[in-house]
């Protein structure tokens, strides 16, 4: 970063790929107002995606020089884009086809792999179909991680525990080369301003480049570093100052129908009760008026986007459905959005089941196929559900509204007089008065100037760019909230440290899919313990990764998990499909927060560069007990 420096890529006058600010307030004079000002340095790991299916694609050309490829993509439509425009082709030559995907969490939010285009050219050379996987060491480098993160962190206080403003320094480590580095530097800083009540924000953010393997985008997209950055050093302002970090963070959350510092409008929040509920669970009150020696409770909250406007010049946060009828009343769904294990399939049909009145298992839902389904931005912040479902239930609403036309004019009543249940059409007045959907679908073809019932939607998320300079704006459709509190119990004389439970809450608007998103979470909660106590990318003095196989990669397994209690909070935001507002990301986000809170109370050590391991707790403990 320093003037003077060898500069990693020609051209360039330093390493900086990226310098995202916000600059919202007056945060100079939020510190002279404030009692205290605290200010600390904590820093984040490498780590990677690990997802099951290592990454793979099969390039095949036709005689009519079309190109069809096989590709374990979130975004489709994207990959078919940039694939277009690397090859010089129109996109009407490209086909990309993505069945379910096994994990993606951000890595395969793009086409971008080397393999991608050696398997295209290749084929295109060899006249053949070619397949290339990547072996698991391969997948630890070569699919991107999430990016190390050096942050600085100053915040003021009053007294009575108002936070007055805050300022944020982060230093990305992006590597070699830009993937999603600009992106996750700008993301973290942005989420940081939507969290409290504070109106004094200031962050610099540095994309830098690097000499080692570069980070890509990853669960949460940088905010769970900075998340983890923030809320750390509010348990350790807690600490400092005896004050309860539950009511600290209850005096300052956000609430519904506030503005915050970087402009995100609350249409719902549910952050007050998510952290109730998670203190509830874990016990708070009653633990922490009667400690028991080496055990610690922590907590911590976050909050995340549902689909997002961040990137500048693209002024677009969109998806896209089809839907047809057939003439035996079952439906052919066409979705923008990709299942990349989430369950995302099964909550985008029952959306459209429940507004067409049809049984879910009448319903084929089609995605990942650019030559059949519409386009869209896919799978990525955290956006399927919502984004997805919105542009699903308007093309439902709009076949709903066909078939209650022509069922109308058959029965002779007025369409407002009908439902549909159980792919039965009926009079609400007189429910045996009825016609099947089949006939009803039947009965408007197969007749004189008849129609198929037959509807679309692309729905444009409602959101808006933030400003250029400052960084404001109410960049997401909705954002969720969440809380994590845990409890940790530590070993003095080894460092080793057992996670007793973990209470996670979650608002998510309104759960489609109870089950599916108490899965979400509980997925978003491993993952979130692994960045916080074990998972860390280990590079030798070159930059080589040292531990690219799982038994050396410290995953935590099923039987390292504890015992998980996940709370839904329902706000039923105005604006998603019946209430509904993103799951995924938020999941893991606070997870490592409170890790480290517990780990804190449990030994008086906060150890403030993660992963907190027992080496360094137990290192940690007799250095403490020498001084």
């Amino acid at each position: 970063m320093k003037a003077g420096a060898p500069i990693i890529h020609e051209g360039i006058e330093r390493n900086i790929a990226a310098n995202p600010r916000y600059n919202l307030g007056d945060v100079d004079k939020a510190f002279k107002e404030a009692d205290h000002v605290f200010e600390d340095r904590l820093e984040t790991q490498r780590v990677a995606h690990v997802c099951p299916e290592p990454h793979n694609c099969v390039a095949v050309w036709d005689h009519d020089g079309k190109l069809t490829f096989y590709y374990c993509s979130q975004m489709p439509s994207v990959t078919r884009v940039q694939l277009a425009k690397a090859l010089g082709m129109p996109e009407s030559k490209i086909r990309v086809i993505t069945n379910h995907v096994g994990g993606g969490f951000g890595s395969r939010a793009t086409s971008k792999f080397p393999m991608d285009f050696a398997a295209i050219v290749l084929a295109r050379k060899a006249g053949r179909p070619v397949k290339i996987e990547y072996a698991r060491d391969e997948e630890f480098i070569f699919s991107t991680f999430r990016h190390k993160f050096i942050m600085t962190v100053k915040t003021g206080i009053k007294n009575d525990g108002t936070i007055t403003g805050r300022h944020i320094t982060n230093i990305c480590d992006n590597g070699a080369y830009c993937d999603y580095g600009p992106v996750v530097t700008n993301v973290g800083g942005a989420m940081q301003g939507t969290l409290y009540r504070f109106m004094n924000y200031r962050y610099d953010g540095y994309t830098v480049y690097t000499n080692l393997p570069y980070g890509g985008a990853m669960r949460g997209i940088g905010n769970p570093q900075v998340h983890y950055a923030g809320e750390t050093q509010l348990n350790m302002i807690a600490e400092r100052l005896g004050m309860d970090p539950l009511e600290i963070r209850i005096k300052n959350a956000v609430r519904t129908g506030d503005e915050t510092a970087t402009g995100a409008i609350l249409k719902s929040c549910g952050l007050v009760e998510c952290l109730e509920e998670v203190a509830k669970e874990i016990g708070w009150k009653e633990k922490r008026a009667h400690p028991v020696p080496n055990r610690g409770l922590g907590i911590a909250c976050g909050v995340h986007f549902t689909g997002v406007r961040l990137s500048p010049g693209i002024d677009a946060d969109f998806a896209g459905a089809t839907l047809t009828i057939n003439d035996d009343g079952s439906v052919n769904l066409a979705t923008s959005c990709v299942d990349i294990g989430s369950g995302s399939s099964t909550a985008l049909t029952q959306i459209a089941a429940e507004v067409l009145g049809i049984e879910m298992e009448k319903i084929n839902t089609i995605f990942g196929d650019t030559e059949t389904c519409p386009m869209g931005w896919g799978s990525r912040a955290s956006r399927n559900t919502a984004v997805g479902g919105m542009a699903i239930q308007k093309a439902a609403e709009d076949a709903r509204k066909q078939i209650l036309e022509a069922a109308g004019e058959k029965l002779e009543v007025h369409p407002d007089d009908l439902d549909i249940r159980n792919s039965t059409v009926f009079v609400k007045a007189a429910p045996s008065k009825c016609l099947s959907v089949s006939d009803v679908v039947r009965l408007n073809r197969y007749r004189k100037d008849g129609q198929a019932i037959m509807a679309k939607s692309h729905w444009d998320a409602p959101s808006q760019l933030a400003d250029p300079v400052t960084g404001r704006g109410n960049f997401s459709m909705a954002f969720s909230y969440g809380a994590k509190a845990i409890e940790v119990e530590v070993d003095p004389g080894t460092g080793q440290i057992q996670i007793l439970k973990v209470a996670a809450s979650q608002d998510l608007g309104k759960a489609i899919n109870p089950l599916g998103a108490m899965g979400q979470i509980e997925g978003g909660v491993h993952m979130g313990l692994g960045f916080g106590m074990s998972e860390d990318m280990v590079l030798d003095d070159e930059g080589r990764m040292k531990n690219n196989y799982l038994l050396d990669y410290r995953m935590l397994t099923s039987l390292d998990m504890p015992p998980v209690s996940i709370i839904l909070v329902e706000t039923n935001d105005p604006v998603g499909p019946f209430g509904a507002k993103g799951v995924g990301e938020m999941a893991t986000i606070g997870t490592a927060d409170a890790f480290v809170s517990a780990v804190q109370k449990a030994t008086g050590l906060f150890l403030t560069d993660l992963p907190v391991t027992p080496e360094k707790v137990l290192l940690a403990l007799k250095k403490k007990e020498s001084t």
